[in-house]
């Protein structure tokens, strides 16, 4: 082998490994946050709020930005609404009020088309409905990303586009507003003129800023009083 081809040999392991290695971490904190909310859920309060997605729901300091209020986080790094489908009775173990639902992002960057995901959404809000049926379900829109918020974003962001994220939530409102459900759309709230996600609300052009929670809280807050 030549030198050149000794090294790539050797980066393509080193990535291998890594990525191994991620999805790992990534399957035992899932896990472990879902084993924690079966243990909280012992001791929660029933009839109060509960916030449903992955991981743009699970960095969210919910408590932070409304005290005062009880609001339980339910939100995995990772998880697809496949996977939100599994766990609903995280949820409903609780008999809160309202959900507050935001999945699909992650689908996106498993090339899931948006009118697949948009039915799993639609079937998540069903087994909500019949487990809780006096339960408010509103359903959060997905915030748009950014590919040059880092020089890694484009990694970051990976397979998601913003012209799928716009269709999705196109999708999902015309959805709810047949089921009868809540949506808020918060991505115009986010997105430049241009529709990427502002680079003053993302860390890395996917997951939002202190500044990014500050406005998605300002939107919600009218939903909470």
């Amino acid at each position: 082998m030549t030198p050149l081809e000794i090294v790539l040999v050797c980066v393509l392991g080193v990535g291998i490994s890594v990525a191994v290695i991620f999805l790992l971490v990534i399957n035992a904190n899932r896990t472990n946050r879902i084993d924690l909310f079966h243990a909280i859920n012992r001791s929660a309060i029933t009839g109060q709020t509960v916030f449903f997605g992955d991981s743009l729901t699970d960095f969210f300091p919910i408590s932070e930005f409304f005290p005062g209020k009880v609001i339980y986080n339910r939100g995995i790094t990772g998880d697809t609404t496949e996977q939100l489908l599994g766990r609903i009775d995280t949820v409903t173990a609780i008999r809160p009020k309202a959900v507050f639902l935001q999945i699909g992002t992650n689908d996106l960057n498993k090339n899931k088309k948006p009118s697949e995901i948009v039915k799993n959404i639609m079937l998540i809000s069903d087994k909500l409905k019949a487990e809780l049926p006096d339960a408010k379900i509103r359903v959060i829109s997905l915030y748009p990303i950014s590919r040059n918020r880092k020089v890694l974003s484009t990694f970051t962001c990976q397979f998601r586009t913003n012209k799928n994220i716009n269709m999705t939530n196109a999708l999902l409102q015309n959805a709810c507003v047949k089921k009868g459900l809540d949506f808020i759309d918060i991505h115009p709230l986010l997105a430049t003129e241009k529709g990427s996600l502002k680079n003053e609300y993302t860390i890395e052009g996917l997951h939002l800023s202190e500044k990014g929670y500050e406005v998605v809280a300002k939107a919600l807050r009218p939903y909470l009083d």
